[in-house]
């Protein structure tokens, strides 16, 4: 009796239980903001775990998040919070009751030793500030990185940009990438996300780093030290761009900005015919024994120019299967209008400095660009990781240019007085397409893979050069060979390959020892082909004034064969470059202080351009095969937990660029230029140290001392011609790259508000002093150039300094920032053959960012830029004389603009 008694109680005390259990389960809400402890910005991406259950939140844009426990048990819960690089907070024992709102309002510190941990796929925000100085503070070898953050901060718009904000570099204006070290675009390399990018451009190597808006960056790195890991063709640095991906749960955010630009208010504004809203030109051509152009010969005139940009960005994570696996999303779309005037001085001259062309120019530009960027990304376990990333950026700059004034082209009877107009448009497409995975097999092995394919379509429909000279009737056509229209496209299709193995090694330190071994290859295939249409006047109109020039009206099917003929020459090559490496890299930490990087590269290149130049009756091929063997070695030595030691050295090499050896002629306002199909590879020896000074996580105090020799280097020079004519050439055995680099970011004070707000002032400062000298060859030497001269686009002094203060209280922040930079004196073209120099004159800028955030969803920006609002100038010294000649000269005008952006 008494077991029964017990077997009923147990089971009625069983179902009190099932009943009673519901009624203590909870309806858990908790919310609150994670911040970083010394500088208070949000984290993004932060992990919030209620430990000894399945609840869970991950922060948002605006560091903040909101964590329902729906079923989970009233009582004492120890709350976890996780964010890579910083140290992991647990706050104890706080109590969860059904109904009740908990507030949290947390805060982080950074832990190095965090990162170091970090295996496989953990990821780190690299928008934050931050994290990107942290990187750096605990990288082997000497890196810096521009977060998206900092670059919002200083109103920066794209890599452009961003780059130019690190020390060492700097960019001459009128050519598309930045000089790293005083080396220029030959000497650098980019890369998306780890992999190379083709030019949109034949004038150039690299894409042009203007392609990358801020809507694209996550941060943007700067290797100037190199390692087996990176690639061979580099002598400056490799710029690496890393792409905005979903951090957070998710979010969707729609921005829209409007501008002025000072020139273009008041100006006589034009735009060439063929361009569509949307900036895709009109690129069909005619056949020669027809008309049949389809674009205007005369520019059409525009009253009002205001800048406008427009984007819409989001994404989504979704959580997997029994382990959560995270599943995310994320895409922006982006549209931007931007115009720019500009009143512009051309001049040439000979040797002893007689000026043969003076003109005073109008140039009207209108930049219009569409931007698309999807990633899709998958962790597995967190220990698996695969993703895909699409990206698609068109851009459109189109020019309608008048330069009248004295030129050798027009009739000598008339004072050589005329007006050149020219009308460009490049119209460049780029698509990109990745998948990336990367597999932990074990705690200690690792393998990682991805594949590439990159399509780059650049095209120059329809530039328009017309030539008008004075007569006894007031103005006509130029007649002979000077009335040009010209269509050029470049196709180029790039696959990248990589594969590499890491076996991470045990150490008693950090846990950063390993041993990686991989291969990396590169397929390109270029296809350039020019096509110039000579319009041959027999019979011209006359004009009255240039304002009333009217080409249309005679270059016509009904004048064609009567008035004026047409001919046609046709320039071509193809290029073929494949690289294929292998290297073997090992790091090994043998004390606290002491950590070395070891590494060793082969790369077998095969470059074949095959050229066909009408113009100049040139045909033929030539080859550039090669096997480099390329060491290097980096060593870090922290002298404590603040100062760091780090050492580079290493070889490299540089290969000319497709169009420097094929003897393609590009026609410019001011010069010509052709290639040089006698070009050799530059082979590269670099040396860097440098020391870092950790004030704090936030504060850096860095000097770095650098030296490279270069043999064989190439450059832009000047030869003797009527028409100002430049080439490239291997301009002496060896050059000499020197300098010191200085860095500094410094809190000049932060203060605390009510609110749990702060008041902070900061100061960012960095320069450097670059020597540059090539012995170059002395049939060639300028008159007074026995020692040697700089290297092109070297400038010797950079200097850029900022000044932000910000507010934060309530739920409201204010952020005002002054950014000025100094870019000395440089050579934009070597001389030769009796020419100076070309230089180009120091330039100093002044920029004003204003932003504040209001709430959690609105945030507003203004932007005034270029507010010295300086001249830039060329300038050449005549022999003899010594007399300076201004050969360019013009002014870009002031920015001002005003955005507002909406998240939720």
């Amino acid at each position: 009796m008494k077991k029964l008694f017990l077997i009923r109680f147990s089971v009625a005390a069983f179902f009190c239980l099932l009943c009673v259990l519901p009624a203590l389960a909870a309806n858990i809400k908790i919310k609150g903001a994670v911040k970083d402890k010394l500088s208070k910005e949000p984290l993004i991406g932060a992990t919030i775990r209620l430990l000894g259950t399945q609840a869970g939140a991950v922060t948002d844009m605006n560091g903040n998040f909101e964590l329902n426990g729906v079923g989970v048990l009233e009582g004492m819960y120890d709350i976890e919070i996780k964010y890579v690089g910083y140290k992991t907070e647990v706050r104890r024992k706080v109590r969860v009751e059904n109904g009740n709102l908990v507030i949290l309002n947390l805060e982080m510190e950074t832990d190095a030793q965090e990162l170091s941990d970090v295996v496989v796929v953990a990821k780190k925000n690299r928008e934050n500030e931050n994290m990107a100085l942290l990187e750096q503070q605990k990288a082997v070898i000497a890196v810096q990185s521009v977060s998206v953050k900092e670059l919002s901060r200083k109103g920066v718009s794209d890599a452009e940009g961003a780059v130019t904000k690190v020390a060492g570099i700097s960019k001459q204006d009128g050519v598309k990438n930045v000089f790293v070290r005083g080396l220029g675009d030959r000497y650098n390399t980019t890369t998306f996300n780890g992999f190379p990018v083709p030019s949109e451009d034949p004038e150039y190597k690299n894409i042009s780093l203007d392609f990358f808006g801020t809507d694209l960056i996550q941060s943007v790195g700067v290797n100037k030290a190199f390692t087996a890991g990176n690639g061979g063709d580099v002598g400056g640095a490799n710029i690496d761009i890393s792409s905005k991906e979903l951090v957070g749960n998710g979010y969707i955010s729609a921005s829209v900005s409007a501008g002025v630009n000072t020139q273009t208010l008041s100006s006589d504004f034009f735009q060439p015919d063929g361009v569509n809203l949307l900036g895709f030109a009109n690129r069909t051509e005619p056949s020669t024994d027809v008309w049949g152009f389809k674009n205007k010969l005369d520019p059409s005139a525009q009253n009002f120019q205001m800048d406008r940009s427009y984007n819409i960005a989001g994404g989504k994570k979704f959580y997997v299967g029994r382990q959560r696996d995270a599943l995310s999303f994320f895409a922006t779309v982006g549209h931007s209008v931007d115009y720019r005037y500009t009143d512009e001085i051309i001049r040439n001259t000979n040797t002893g400095g007689t000026i043969y062309k003076d003109l005073n120019g109008h140039k009207s530009t209108t930049n219009i660009s569409q931007l698309a960027l999807a990633n899709v990304d998958y962790d597995m376990h967190n220990r698996h990781h695969l993703s895909y990333n699409f990206m698609m950026v068109h851009s459109n700059v189109q020019s309608v240019g008048n330069y009248e004034g004295k030129d050798a082209t027009f009739s000598d009877d008339y004072g050589n007085l005329g007006m050149t107009r020219r009308q460009q448009v490049n119209d460049n497409l780029l698509l990109v397409n990745q998948i990336m995975t990367n597999w932990g097999l074990t705690d200690r092995l690792s393998v990682d893979a991805g594949a590439s394919y990159n399509m780059v379509r650049g095209y120059e429909p329809d530039r328009r050069i017309n030539q008008i000279t004075r007569n006894e009737t007031g103005y006509g056509l130029v007649g002979g060979n000077t009335q040009f229209r010209t269509f050029s496209s470049l196709t180029e299709n790039d696959l990248n390959l990589r594969a590499g193995v890491v076996y991470r090694l045990k150490d008693d330190w950090e846990e950063i020892s390993r041993l990686r071994f991989g291969y990396t290859g590169r397929i390109i295939n270029d296809d350039f082909k020019q096509t110039e249409y000579n319009m041959i006047t027999l019979n011209g109109p006359s004009f009255t004034s240039v304002d009333d020039i009217s080409l249309d009206d005679f270059y016509s099917a009904a004048h064609f064969n009567d008035r004026f003929t047409l001919d046609n020459a046709v320039d071509k090559y193809a290029v073929k470059k494949n690289i294929h490496s292998v290297y073997a890299e090992a790091v090994y930490q043998f004390t606290r202080h002491w950590v070395v990087n070891l590494g060793l590269k082969y790369d077998n290149v095969d470059m074949t351009v095959d050229y066909n130049v009408d113009k100049g009756n040139s045909k033929g091929k030539n080859n550039i095969r090669k096997n480099y063997f390329l060491p290097s070695l980096n060593m870090r030595y922290s002298l404590n937990d603040k100062n760091a030691l780090r050492l580079g050295l290493s070889k490299t090499y540089t290969l000319p660029q497709s169009k420097e050896i094929s003897p393609y002629r590009y026609v410019g306002v001011n010069f010509k230029s052709q290639g040089n199909a006698n070009l050799k590879p530059s082979d590269n020896y670099n040396i860097d140290l440098k020391w870092d000074f950790n004030l704090t996580s936030t504060e850096l105090i860095s000097v770095t001392a650098f030296y490279k020799m270069i043999k064989n280097p190439i450059s832009r020079i000047e030869t003797p011609s009527a028409g100002g004519f430049l080439s490239y050439e291997n301009v002496a055995d060896q050059a000499t790259v020197a300098g010191i680099e200085l860095e500094m970011r410094k809190k000049i004070f932060s203060r605390p508000t009510a609110n749990n707000g702060m008041n902070r002032l900061t100061a960012g400062l960095n320069g450097s002093y670059i020597y540059t000298n090539a012995k170059v060859n002395a049939s060639d030497i300028a008159a007074t150039d026995t020692d040697g001269s700089q290297l092109e686009g070297a400038a010797p002094w950079i200097a850029n300094f900022d000044l932000s203060h910000t507010y934060v209280s309530a739920g409201y922040s204010f952020t005002n920032t002054l950014v000025f930079g100094y870019v000395g004196e440089k050579v934009y073209t070597i001389g030769t053959q009796g020419f100076q120099d070309v230089m180009e004159e120091g330039v100093a800028t002044l920029d004003f960012v204003s932003q504040a955030k209001l709430g959690k969803h609105i945030a507003l920006t203004l932007k005034a830029r270029n507010l010295l609002n300086p001249s830039y100038q060329l300038s050449r010294k005549a022999n003899g004389s010594g007399q300076k000649v201004i050969l360019g000269d013009y002014k870009k005008g002031i920015n001002v603009s005003l955005g507002v952006s909406c998240t939720f």
